[in-house]
């Protein structure tokens, strides 16, 4: 028979606590009346009970019935016990210890029992927290799962959702080292009963809990949990805050959905807006230039014929950037931006740029401040060129006739930086927040909003960002703006 270490301790205390009583009454103390070493035996029993238990107590009452025989009660130095209340005493101080050995082990039952539920409730709570602030995703109830087996010390969780007209498992987590798979048979019939069940695991060892996960009275699935320590309210209690986070997450998840839903028809409406109007003004003017074209009894002098040609053609190369734009948005909404890299020449670039743009600004004066020594950096020509081009537009849309344009580039920390200022009209703080939105077009203090979809900045940002750069403005009210984009580069001296 192997003893504890708190056995042996308990042991040991009982033959200390005997021995220290009848010493002192003994050796140091003389005279006592039985009584009292009687009743100092007793409070060594009740000790040893409360903090050791019964073996150790029936222990010390033993050994202190027989120090009080042979010590105390006459004829001394025998354990001969002539009076009847003696043998009194034994009984009282072994009731004694079983009565306090038994109600000390039932207060810390009581008191272990309390602090289990205190963790628990304590887990439960961390365990609701977890889940308001998980994010609306069915990669949530895997994490959820998780935090089950982490949290509550469980060896096996797994839930399962209705889906077309069955319970399918959507999330497993588990401390196991073979494979466990919970009948289906047992799901069914919790989700059909809605009521907790307990089954032995495939090979008998482990009680398995199947707790229906409800909102209200309305199953929506089922939490198949192993646990040897959990009580069954507890399961019950956890299959409530699982059945929470999964109806939260359907609820969000449909929250996104019409957001999403409401956001898409916003955009269709903004787009039909912003393409029917320049589609139509070009097609206005080209169908009138056309017609004076086809007008057989007039005879256009050079000049007229050379105005509707380049009418024609102005108006067709808006058309063209308005396809070039809507194709662009499309392939970064749908992630289909590939890059090319190629060593480049910036002043290339740019010069490239401006020819693009000679339409958008025609009057104003434009000024490039690059390097003649700048490096040649590798990218993606035509998308950097793109996000330039639309930058530069900007530029020359809402800048007035006759100002000045700056195109500045500079290398810094191994990103490309270019920067288009204007001197026009500049951005309001809540403007500077929207100006790269898609369809968000500015309006100039004191003047018609520019012509335009609105997509031009949206698409710089889109084609920067799938660069791994970032674009930004800074811009004071009646002052200008400055468009600044940064790319990481690899970069060599040119030569």
């Amino acid at each position: 028979m192997r003893f504890s270490r708190k056995q042996i301790i308990g042991y040991g205390a009982a033959l200390v606590g005997v021995a220290l009583v009848t010493a002192v009454y003994k050796l140091l103390i003389t005279g006592v009346n039985a009584t009292t070493v009687a009743l100092s035996f007793l409070l060594v029993v009740l000790f040893i009970a409360s903090a050791y238990g019964l073996g150790s107590a029936i222990l010390a009452s033993i050994l202190g019935m027989l120090c009080f025989n042979f010590f105390f009660i006459p004829p001394t130095g025998t354990f001969t016990v002539h009076d009847s209340q003696n043998w009194v005493a034994l009984f009282a101080f072994l009731v004694t210890a079983v009565i306090a050995s038994q109600l000390s082990a039932a207060a810390r039952r009581r008191a272990r029992d309390a602090e289990r539920r205190r963790e628990e409730v304590w887990k439960l709570y961390q365990f609701s927290r977890a889940i308001i602030a998980t994010p609306d995703s069915e990669t949530v109830m895997a994490s959820i799962a998780r935090q089950v087996v982490d949290l509550f010390d469980t060896e096996y969780c797994a839930i399962f959702v209705s889906r077309d007209g069955g319970c399918q498992r959507l999330a497993v987590a588990h401390k196991m080292q073979q494979a466990f798979e919970p009948p289906q048979s047992i799901i069914d019939e919790v989700f059909r009963t809605g009521r907790l069940q307990q089954a032995p695991s495939a090979d008998g060892t482990q009680p398995v809990s199947y707790a229906a996960l409800k909102v209200g009275v309305k199953p929506i699935g089922v939490m198949a949990l192993i646990s040897t320590i959990l009580e069954s309210e507890t399961i019950e209690a956890i299959a409530g805050l699982v059945a929470l986070a999964l109806e939260r997450a359907r609820f969000l998840q449909e929250v996104s959905r019409t957001e999403a839903l409401r956001q898409s028809d916003e955009l269709k409406s903004a787009l039909l807006a912003s393409v029917s109007h320049d589609l139509r003004t070009p097609l206005t003017s080209m169908r009138a230039a056309v017609d004076n074209l086809l007008q057989n009894d007039v005879e256009w002098d050079k000049d007229a014929l050379h105005e509707f040609h380049l009418i024609i053609s102005e108006d067709i190369h808006r058309l063209t950037r308005l396809v070039e734009n809507l194709l662009e948005m499309a392939r970064i909404e749908a992630g289909e931006l590939r890059l090319s890299k190629q060593w480049e020449v910036v002043a290339d670039l740019v010069d490239d740029v401006l020819t693009r743009c000679a339409d958008a600004i025609r009057n104003r004066t434009v000024r490039v401040d690059i390097d003649d020594a700048f490096p040649l950096v590798k990218v993606d020509s035509r998308s950097i060129a793109e996000a330039l081009t639309n930058l530069v537009e900007n530029a020359g849309k809402y800048s007035p006739p006759g100002s000045e344009i700056l195109i500045r580039g500079r290398i810094r920390d191994d990103q490309l930086i270019l920067s288009v200022t204007d001197q026009g009209p500049g951005l309001t703080p809540d403007e500077k927040d929207r100006i790269f939105d898609k369809f968000y077009r500015g309006q100039p203090r004191g003047q018609r909003r520019s012509a335009g979809t609105g997509m031009g900045l949206a698409i710089a940002r889109g084609i920067i960002e799938a660069h791994g750069g970032r674009i930004w403005v800074e811009s004071t009210p009646g002052h200008g703006a400055t468009f600044t984009m940064a790319v990481p580069v690899e970069w060599r001296v040119a030569g």
